[in-house]
């Protein structure tokens, strides 16, 4: 299940009353950052839906701000539950492509669907995993050292029964 941001429009539509709105809308990007692992591994992203408001703001575009407050809490609420993909999940939990196969077979990480990519008219379809569990998975290396530490003695056993019988 994803986790919902709560209330990012009325806070930030309060930042503009702040004697320093752009202190105030750090704060509440960093709070953001803090309620969800999957947006803490898309910063960048966050940062720059933020962005968007602090834009408007400095234009003076009062008319404007209530509905990129409402847009950019919309997006950063899609952003904390979009699904990863296994290029990202290598990349963001250090591992081999092999370790994600494998993971992936005896169920350990668990696939959520799948999204259809085109590439050079080439469509094909990527399996995608849930943004909760990969951005706890970062943020508890030590399970996937317990991952390949349980691996490694699977291969040592598989590695003696494999010797006693060629004996």
């Amino acid at each position: 299940m994803s986790m919902v941001i709560p209330a990012i429009a009325p806070r930030l539509m309060a930042s503009v009353t702040e004697p320093e709105p752009a202190v105030a809308i750090r704060m509440l990007v960093a709070a953001c950052l803090d309620q969800s692992p999957a947006l803490r591994l898309r910063q960048p992203e966050v940062k720059q839906l933020f962005a968007r408001f602090v834009a408007a703001l400095m234009r003076e575009r009062t008319d404007a701000l209530e509905a990129i407050a409402c847009s950019v809490e919309k997006q950063i609420n899609a952003l904390s539950s979009r699904p990863f993909t296994p290029r990202q999940v290598r990349r963001i939990l250090g591992i081999t492509n092999q370790e994600r196969l494998s993971w992936t077979r005896d169920g350990r990480l668990q696939q959520t669907g799948t999204i259809l990519n085109n590439q050079r008219g080439q469509k094909f379809r990527v399996p995608v995993y849930c943004a909760e569990r990969i951005g706890w998975l970062s943020q508890n290396p030590d399970m996937i050292e317990t991952w390949r530490d349980e691996d490694a003695r699977i291969l040592t056993h598989e590695d003696l029964s494999d010797a006693a019988l060629s004996s």
